[in-house]
């Protein structure tokens, strides 16, 4: 498709996007961090497209608001990004970018935070049918901190 052709689709979908009805949802209570950061258990949560090599891909052609485990121990070399909906170019040159891990392990051993979640969790962030997200993907992904013990989530963007 033309350029001109591309921008004129994305003005139309963007309209429609705006006219869609929206189901407000009242925000989730933060929970009060209760230990030193220092003490603390830290896990990474990103809709940045991020998953192993070895996992499915996400479904960049609909709405997938499935997620994807990434042991806390993962190398950056094992993970790719499966995503579509913004510019990954940088992400893929250093997946730290949108994924911190290298860092988080970093803060780890400098003594920062206590320790690293045994997994991390992975969405695809373009979600536009979010009931199946809300209704089975975040309670799964929130009970397996909770079991995993995890003090803090780092959130990133994709």
């Amino acid at each position: 498709m033309a350029k001109d052709g591309k921008k004129f689709m994305e003005k139309i979908i963007g309209k429609a996007v705006e006219l869609m009805p929206a189901k407000h949802y009242e925000a989730p209570e933060i929970a009060p961090v209760k230990k030193e950061l220092k003490d603390s258990r830290v896990a990474l949560i990103t809709t940045a497209g991020v998953h192993l090599k070895v996992d499915k891909p996400f479904d960049t052609t609909g709405s997938d608001p499935t997620y994807r485990v990434v042991p806390g121990d993962a190398m950056m070399e094992d993970l790719m990004i499966t995503h579509g909906h913004y510019d990954d170019s940088q992400a893929h040159l250093d997946i730290n970018v949108v994924f911190p891990i290298d860092r988080l392990k970093e803060l780890k051993e400098e003594g920062m935070i206590g320790s690293i979640a045994e997994n991390f969790y992975t969405f695809r962030g373009y979600i536009p049918k979010t009931r199946p997200l809300i209704k089975k993907s975040a309670p799964e992904v929130a009970e397996a901190l909770v079991k995993d013990q995890v003090d803090i989530a780092i959130l990133t963007p994709g």
